[in-house]
């Protein structure tokens, strides 16, 4: 063979194994027997399997309440772990491996058999899970590639973070195949479609990817997955049809043939995510408008210009046409949010991050915000520049809202939007369709911007710790103030023979008051029913009073319960807890009140509404005051 021809094989085979020819990576992934990494990767799930036996065990052993959430954080405690250890893959070698995935599922079962049930052990929990996942992504950018066993693995961990509700273990044992299937099938398909779209891009970018079509769509649900599988059909057609060409250009008999052949049939991540899109077409879970707006996204990389303007603009000319309200066109501003540093100039070819904003405006107007924007922050992640300072700001930045969105997306919280927040940790507003969201994304950018400059003339690593200490220090003046909880230690109960409730404070300055309490019997008052009006009183005169209501500052504490899901007016979930069998979880509600300036209040004053129906029960778990 000559020169030219061997020097063309090795490139060929590096493609095959997913890296840039002549990268040191790739020369030590090659070297690599497949079947060692492969087994190291199954050898490094065993602690987490060992956690999930001793969880169930200490589910069974336990009272029934106590265990019904054992059972509960045992079951997400796995998926997550399991698909932790398949991510971080192997190191040097197996044992290296397995010891370095242990630390997780060790801390895990400290915290599961060491703390007593209720919210601290489920926060205390929901913390090792994320860090477990975030190092283990860290170690996987490290290894620099990645198969479909880590990737599936990934996507299954972030998944069961960021959709926690839906792993009550009473439930999935009685679902039938349908449903099991619309859990477990688009993360394994968006984890396939990751690893084929690793192949021919930057690792990073392909991670930036997945976790901002997660986080827009709170997990790989199908609107999650649908642009993922797009891209990489897309661009498995691509490479196909160069492969193709090259080799009609090439003689009958060349070993290059051979070689793109082989590349061909290997790239198994490919044919298996297609044939998940396949079943997942066959189990009737596919939601038409997420896969129209994903293949309109997926227009940015396939088709000439001029197409790609036509194709990307027609689910937003659609939707304004019809019944558009173009007031949803704020919810953009979760695009600059998720991917700011893809914003700033130079950052992204100007026709793509055009493209991407008209597909995230058709998807903010087709679905609600903000998961309509899954298909677009996917195709501007993966056409964003995923190296230098860029890049480690931009992973940083999704590393921390997946971290914040996790913890409030899992037990104890049961957040429905974890990315708004991980935003209200920072002081941020919401992204919900508003002026006031648009407003945070600009000022968003404008500090990216600032960022970008101070670390102009630094390594990646120092501007990510910038980066970090500006979180950190952004959440601490977020923070709300200390509060003085006044209610019982077992709380108070406001029913129809005692109508008030009181407590003392003594002269104390009082500028923000929080209730945290639920209703019971209630499931038939409409939402914006008046349950009690809360009074602050200096020696008997009112000084301030605000209006609980139903739906709005508390609602039924079984709201969720089969016979009363849909019934029962929903509220500000604050925290939940699992009443046996585990069937659903139970919802306290807060709400919280501001002053414009601090009043000196002797008394706090929760009186009932007369006009309430007698057998509604009004809980007051807490009742804090602060300046």
């Amino acid at each position: 063979m000559s020169p030219a021809a061997d020097v063309a094989g090795s490139a060929s085979r590096a493609a095959a194994v997913g890296v840039e020819p002549g990268s040191s990576d790739g020369a030590h992934s090659a070297a690599k027997p497949r079947s060692i990494g492969i087994a190291s990767q199954i050898y490094a799930v065993l602690p987490a399997v060992a956690f999930a036996i001793g969880g169930v065990a200490l589910a069974a052993w336990q009272p029934a309440e106590a265990g019904a959430e054992t059972l509960y954080l045992t079951l997400v405690g796995g998926c997550v772990l399991v698909g932790a250890a398949l991510l971080a893959g192997a190191t040097s070698s197996v044992g290296a491996s397995a010891a370095t995935t242990a630390v997780g599922p060790l801390l895990a079962a400290l915290v599961l058999w060491g703390m007593p049930a209720g919210p601290p052990r489920g926060i205390a929990f929901g913390v090792v899970l994320v860090a477990s996942f975030v190092v283990a992504t860290w170690r996987r950018l490290r290894e620099g590639t990645l198969n479909g066993l880590a990737a599936v693995g990934g996507a299954l961990a972030l998944h069961a973070l960021l959709r926690a509700d839906e792993l009550l273990p009473a439930v999935l044992l009685a679902s039938n195949a349908a449903a099991l299937a619309r859990l477990l099938v688009p993360p394994m398909l968006a984890g396939l479609t990751l690893a084929s779209l690793a192949r021919r891009h930057p690792l990073g970018a392909v991670l930036a990817a997945g976790a901002a079509a997660a986080l827009a769509a709170r997990g790989f649900t199908v609107t999650g997955a649908s642009p993922l599988l797009a891209l990489a059909a897309v661009d498995a057609s691509r490479v196909w049809r160069g492969r193709r060409r090259d080799a009609s250009a090439a003689s009958q008999g060349d070993v290059e043939d051979a070689l793109r052949l082989r590349a061909t049939l290997r790239d198994v991540d490919g044919i298996a995510a297609a044939g998940f899109g396949f079943a997942l077409a066959a189990f009737g879970v596919v939601r038409p408008l997420a896969v129209v707006i994903a293949i309109a996204a997926a227009a940015l990389v396939a088709l000439p210009r001029a197409w790609v303007w036509i194709v990307a603009a027609a689910p937003l000319v659609y939707e304004l046409a019809t019944s558009g309200d173009a007031q949803r066109l704020f919810a953009l501003a979760a695009l600059v949010v998720l991917l700011p540093w893809a914003f700033l100039p130079r950052a992204t070819p100007v026709g793509q991050l055009l493209g991407a904003v008209l597909v995230g405006a058709g998807g903010a107007l087709l679905l609600p915000p903000p998961t309509g924007l899954a298909a677009a922050a996917a195709a501007l992640a993966l056409a964003t520049g995923s190296t230098g300072i860029r890049g480690s700001l931009q992973r940083g930045w999704l590393a921390f809202l997946i971290a914040v969105g996790a913890i409030a997306a899992g037990y104890p919280w049961l957040r429905s939007q974890p990315l708004d927040v991980a935003l209200g940790s920072l002081g941020l507003p919401a992204v919900s369709g508003s002026l006031q969201g648009l407003v945070s994304a600009v000022a968003l950018l404008a500090a990216a911007a600032l960022l970008m400059l101070a670390a102009a003339r630094t390594s990646p690593r120092i501007a990510s710790g910038l980066l970090a200490v500006g979180l950190a220090v952004g959440a601490l003046v977020a923070m709300p103030p200390a509060a003085r909880n006044v209610a019982q230690a077992d709380g108070a109960v406001v029913r129809a023979d005692a109508p008030v409730w009181s407590a003392g404070l003594d002269g104390t300055d009082v500028a923000r008051v929080r209730v945290v309490s639920t209703l019971a019997d209630s499931a038939e008052l409409p939402a914006g029913t008046a349950i009690a009006t809360l009074s602050l009183e200096s020696e008997g005169r009112p000084l301030a009073a605000w209006t609980l209501r139903a739906g709005q500052d508390t609602a039924e504490w079984a709201a969720e319960r089969p016979d009363l899901r849909g019934v029962a007016a929903a509220g500000p979930v604050w925290w939940s807890w699992l009443p046996p069998p585990g069937t659903f979880f139970a919802h306290a509600y807060a709400s919280t009140w501001r002053l414009a300036r601090p009043i000196p209040a002797t008394d706090i004053r929760v009186a009932r509404d007369p006009a309430l129906p007698a057998g509604v029960t009004l809980s007051l778990l807490r009742v804090e005051v602060s300046r």
